[in-house]
């Protein structure tokens, strides 16, 4: 049986009494639904919680300090995981996934298996003057680059990322385009994130998508495929940020109350994996920030001979509110 964490851990995570939010599996049992999952066809690879930035919605508590990294004798056991269960798609994500030695390798041997691999970039680790050659790696190999731009503004940027971040995101955008990256056309494939940078939630994705399109062309020249707004998952320092300005109990409850049903049948989690750096698999990345583990149990990538079968009941807590509000994370 998966644990249901929400109402109990929200509480004893808050320092500020019992936050008052409804446990998300009874949620989801009030509208008749049920979070299982389905045909998994996306692993997801979270290389370790090293990366250049410490930035302040991170889920993960990733920085220069961690020294949590994936070894090169689990990146090939995942790379044989990959290869025996016949994954569509592979997600590789960090920290910052250009920082870890192996990542040249398991580019080229996922890539040999997957129909689609992509790569989370903060843009400032690619961009370091020490790494262009990753980004001719990922266009050799036709990697899709998802890359975080939580905001136009520099100032707001930068106080969440990084001093000199925001211009060091625009100079990798303006490389990446002149190598056909988001150009119309040439089968490269780049992706824009966006977070608020604050404890409320995102605009109308299709609205943020519009502005930072006519924004980043006029401005800059830049061009990119599509956008993705997602709220700032209540985990890791964003959590931490939260309980010490006072805001987490609104933030939950904001989280709680934009509850939509509608977003539950395309859940990422409904056809994801998520493997840890020490290659523990996890139902989403979320849920490895949590130490919430797949089936209730530690269960290593080698001892898995495919993928979760469906119908699997997917473990759950409060920050599963943050996949289910407004459009959420699908």
């Amino acid at each position: 049986m998966y644990p249901e964490l929400a109402l109990k851990e929200s509480s004893d995570l808050s320092g500020n009494g019992a936050v008052t939010i409804e446990p998300f599996r009874q949620t989801l049992s009030k509208h008749g639904l049920r979070l299982d999952r389905g045909k998994t066809a996306t692993l997801q690879i979270n290389v370790g919680l090293l990366c250049n930035q410490a930035c302040r919605h991170c889920h993960l508590d990733g920085g220069p300090g961690r020294k949590e990294n994936m070894s090169s004798r689990t990146a090939e056991e995942v790379i044989a995981y990959a290869e025996r269960s016949h994954f569509e798609v592979v997600d590789l994500t960090g920290g910052a996934p250009e920082l870890n030695p192996n990542i040249v390798r398991l580019i080229q041997g996922l890539s040999a298996i997957s129909q689609r691999v992509t790569i989370r970039s903060n843009l400032s680790a690619l961009n370091d003057g020490k790494r262009d050659h990753l980004m001719h790696l990922f266009k050799d190999y036709g990697v899709v680059v998802v890359a975080s731009f939580p905001s136009l503004n520099e100032a707001q940027a930068d106080s969440q990322r990084g001093d000199g971040v925001f211009q060091i995101s625009l100079a990798a955008l303006r490389k990446l385009n002149a190598m056909g990256y988001g150009q119309e056309e040439s089968g490269l494939e780049l992706n824009l994130v966006s977070n608020p940078t604050g404890a409320f939630l995102p605009s109308s994705q299709a609205t943020v998508e519009k502005r930072f399109r006519q924004v980043l062309q006029k401005k800059w020249g830049i061009v990119f495929n599509n956008l993705f707004a997602f709220a700032n998952v209540p985990l890791g320092r964003f959590r931490q940020w939260l309980l010490q300005s006072g805001n987490l109990e609104t933030y939950l409850g904001k989280l709680a109350s934009s509850f939509n049903s509608c977003a539950v049948e395309g859940l990422m989690c409904r056809t994801l994996v998520s493997v840890s750096w020490d290659g523990y698999l996890y139902d989403c990345d979320f849920n490895l920030a949590r130490g919430l583990h797949l089936g209730g149990r530690k269960i290593h990538v080698s001892e898995m001979s495919g993928p979760p079968k469906p119908g699997s009941p997917i473990a759950v807590s409060d920050h599963c509110y943050t996949c289910t509000a407004g459009a959420g994370f699908t």
